[in-house]
């Protein structure tokens, strides 16, 4: 498996939104006077149409699905997102209307009510700010398909881990540290029954399907030091009882499945199924590559388990097993539902891989992509000549690419192709040079090294340049003038650095920095100098090709952009936008902003040189703003975009798609001409 967790993308997610982790800044295109005698077409009058989702398809969650057959729902966990269809998967749209206060917690629980789709509950999980022990849990409830929450409940500090309900959702289980709640009114009354069974003191009821309703009684599998099986007895009634029920002697349970009147558990690498309550267990399946056995669930009378490479099904409790390649190899499951079919037609099963997206099983053709666009894309570029230019989209651990998406968006379109890699690479940054414009490089967190990778041919293939270099990566700059010089600002040990090639990223040499340096960019005729900047330190430039250092400006900074033909014309984007005529040594604040990062990177249209586009992440609705005098004057780019969380742009090489990277809502298309 994939060294992946839902806290470790909880934690990069919350840096990127913060520190803009693998944002290179850069634009180069060519301008010319304001008049626009030089523009190849003119690009400053109102956008065709308005803005596409354009994928990729790349996260997946817990389902939601109901009598419906064509509506469906999935809650991203972490952080936690809403997504809804309804069209069976073939188009999306994130409703981002939890509260603000979950934002940093994980979904761990997710019900849509059967009989009415717009019925939905969701419990979110989170550590108490600066608490080791504590928690607080949520129980959300919607009654109008996400447009609108409001909270059932709260738990602190025992958190909410696991989440049930019935059919009816009339029938309520929530499980934390020390107690389990329960409710028989959806949710208006409750009644806490305290734990009986043994916890360590820093165990943790983590995970999936440790928790199941059977009547009136409540089972759920125990973490450290038992690792059994208990239930509840009664616990919809005045006098609840717990009892053990089962503990192996030669492994630790796991997860629970209730399947009629069968109950079933994970117990290592085995699967263990009871008909008589728990009395007595009879072994069901032994995984034959002997992997823990995970994602146990039942859905549509058939029993399902499997590792993180292969799903096993049996439809006759778990007498006789088929088995079949998960969706992505190492990404396992987290989550199994089936989809009404259409007039009367057969169901489809569907299935989720929280990092990979949603897939129909297609009958004998394998899986088929249904979503959905949730990544979020901090670094954006093209590569590649006009004709087969593409566009790659940086992820929080993976790189999507696709032939640059120019005609309608269709389900298919969103299926970009995904490059993974061996190795736990994150907060990948990509930069180009127009000078090699098929050469694509990328910087990606390993752990607490830095790896660089070179690709010759637009990112279709990857070569490792630099390995495990000193510290974590804030970005990636290919130098506009000199594509050979390749500049990778990092966090280490001691102190900020900068790790330098000039030679294509076959030697590499690191010298100290005198601040972090989140963004840079390089004049395009003048390989020796180079800007950058932070949030906190200011503005730099260095006239030695990276060596030292100067302080131009104390102003926040988080993008910069340098003209390609009037190398003195700069924008600098931060706390809003300053904008320079002279090299660098003044400038101008033309734009106030609202907080230190609140634009994340500028860019020139390179067919009309006056237009100039910032992307800017508040999310108050306004996602992009557009200059059309050169960077002098800013106001909201025409049309609305559904995330105006955007984190990074691109623009086609003949100027007339813009392309918008945002924070866990993938890539969005515009045309502008």
């Amino acid at each position: 498996m994939r060294l992946r967790t839902s806290r470790t993308r909880l934690v990069v997610l919350g840096l990127l939104a913060s520190l803009m982790i693998g944002g290179a800044s850069q634009a180069y295109a060519a301008e010319g006077p304001v008049g626009g005698e030089d523009a190849v077409l003119d690009a400053t009058g109102t956008p065709a149409g308005g803005w596409a989702a354009v994928g990729p398809n790349s996260v997946g969650g817990l389902l939601g699905v109901s009598t419906s057959p064509t509506k469906l729902a999935l809650m991203q966990p972490a952080p936690p997102a809403l997504w809804v269809s309804d069209d069976r998967g073939r188009n999306w749209e994130a409703r981002r209307t939890l509260p603000e206060e979950v934002d940093g917690g994980t979904a761990t629980g997710f019900f849509v009510n059967p009989a009415n789709p717009d019925r939905m509950l969701v419990s979110v999980n989170s550590r108490v700010p600066g608490s080791m022990t504590d928690w607080i849990g949520r129980l959300l409830s919607t009654r109008d398909r996400g447009r609108s929450w409001q909270v059932v409940r709260e738990w602190q500090p025992g958190g909410a881990f696991q989440f049930v309900a019935d059919r009816t959702g009339r029938t309520l289980a929530v499980l934390g540290l020390d107690a389990l709640s329960m409710s028989t009114d959806g949710g208006a009354t409750w009644r806490d029954i305290q734990r009986e069974w043994p916890r360590g003191q820093f165990a943790l009821p983590m995970g999936a399907h440790r928790l199941a309703l059977v009547g009136d009684d409540v089972l759920t599998t125990t973490v450290s030091p038992e690792f059994a099986l208990w239930a509840v007895r009664g616990a919809t009634g005045a006098t609840p009882r717990s009892e053990r029920v089962y503990q192996p002697q030669d492994g630790e349970l796991g997860e629970l499945a209730v399947n009629g009147r069968q109950l079933v558990v994970t117990v290592g690498d085995q699967l263990r199924g009871s008909f008589d309550g728990g009395r007595s267990w009879q072994l069901l399946r032994t995984d034959p590559d002997g992997k823990p056995l995970r994602g146990l669930t039942v859905v549509g009378g058939r029993l399902y388990a499997g590792t993180y490479d292969n799903l096993d099904v049996s439809a006759d409790e778990g007498r006789s097993w088929s088995r079949s390649l998960v969706p992505a190899a190492g990404e396992g499951t987290s989550d199994i539902a089936e989809l009404p079919g259409e007039n009367g037609g057969p169901a489809t099963t569907l299935v989720s891989a929280v990092y990979r997206g949603v897939y129909a099983i297609d009958g004998g053709n394998g899986y088929r992509s249904l979503g959905v666009p949730g990544e979020t894309i901090a670094s954006l570029t093209t590569a590649g000549g006009n004709r087969g230019q593409q566009l790659l989209a940086a992820g929080v651990q993976d790189v999507f690419r696709a032939a640059l998406p120019r005609e309608q968006v269709t389900p298919r379109t969103r299926i970009w192709e995904r490059q993974t890699t061996t190795s736990l690479q994150e907060s990948p940054a990509l930069s180009v040079s127009p000078k090699r414009s098929e050469v694509v490089w990328k910087a990606a967190r390993n752990g607490f090294s830095t790896d660089v990778s070179r690709s010759a041919d637009a990112g279709g293939n990857w070569q490792l340049v630099g390995v495990h270099l000193p510290g974590t990566p804030w970005t990636v700059l290919a130098h506009p003038a000199d594509p050979d010089r390749i500049l990778v600002p990092a966090f280490t040990e001691n102190g900020e650095a900068l790790h330098l090639s000039t030679d294509s990223g076959r030697t590499w040499r690191t010298v100290p920095l005198p601040v972090g340096l989140s963004t840079l960019a390089g004049d395009p005729r003048d390989p020796l100098r180079v800007w950058g900047g932070n949030s906190s330190g200011g503005l730099w430039r260095s006239e030695d090709g990276g060596l030292t250092w100067k302080q131009v400006a104390e102003d926040p900074v988080s993008a910069i952009a340098v003209d390609p033909r009037h190398p003195e014309r700069i924008v600098v984007g931060g706390a809003g936008l300053l904008r320079s005529t002279d090299g660098g040594r003044t400038f101008t604040r033309v734009r106030d902003g609202a907080g230190p990062q609140e634009v994340r990177q500028v860019l020139v249209n390179p067919r009309d040189s006056r237009v100039w586009y910032a992307a800017r992440s508040t999310g108050d609705g306004v996602g992009v703003l557009r200059s059309i005098d050169a960077g002098r004057t800013w106001s909201p780019l025409p049309g609305r975009i559904a995330d105006s969380r955007v984190l990074s742009l691109a623009i086609s090489e003949d100027g007339q798609w813009l392309f918008a990277g945002t924070l866990q809502s993938g890539v969005y298309r515009l045309r502008l001409r």
